[in-house]
């Protein structure tokens, strides 16, 4: 059975959510290191590269490195309150998703943060569709 770019894609993307939170950032790794391994073999268009997923944003992992130090300072600080402070624990905490961490951090100001990227994301492509309808540059 044949599949296309999108189906292979999405089909990994589903694998990547099987994966526990844990593994997660890794089964990320290892589905984009497959698909440019895959690409290199098989000369894919460009197309196929702007299409792989990487972290969304709510991932910690995929957050600016200075917010993840802040973020992991937080974690430290609590789980050494909780007397759970753990290298495995710490590990754990900064390859999750933000919303997990609600429990033991205030999310708050990075749960804004990621909202506000993601109207700003929005309203940028919403204009920039306008705008080629309009007539303007079309990429071509």
């Amino acid at each position: 059975m044949a599949m296309t770019k999108r189906e292979l894609i999405k089909f990994l993307d589903e694998m990547v959510e099987l994966a526990s939170e844990e593994s997660k950032t890794k089964a990320v790794l290892v589905k984009e290191r497959f698909i440019r391994d895959f690409e290199k073999s098989y000369e894919y268009e460009k197309e196929v590269k702007t299409e792989v997923s990487y972290l969304p944003p709510y991932y910690i992992a995929a957050m600016p490195d200075s917010v993840q130090e802040e973020i992991r300072q937080k974690v430290i600080a609590a789980l050494t309150e909780h007397g759970e402070c753990t290298q495995e624990n710490v590990d754990r905490a900064m390859c999750s998703k933000i919303y997990n961490l609600e429990d033991l951090i205030d999310i708050q100001e990075y749960v804004r943060q990621i909202e506000e990227e993601q109207r700003n994301k929005a309203e940028q492509k919403r204009r920039g569709g306008r705008w080629r309808e309009a007539g303007g540059f079309d990429g071509n």
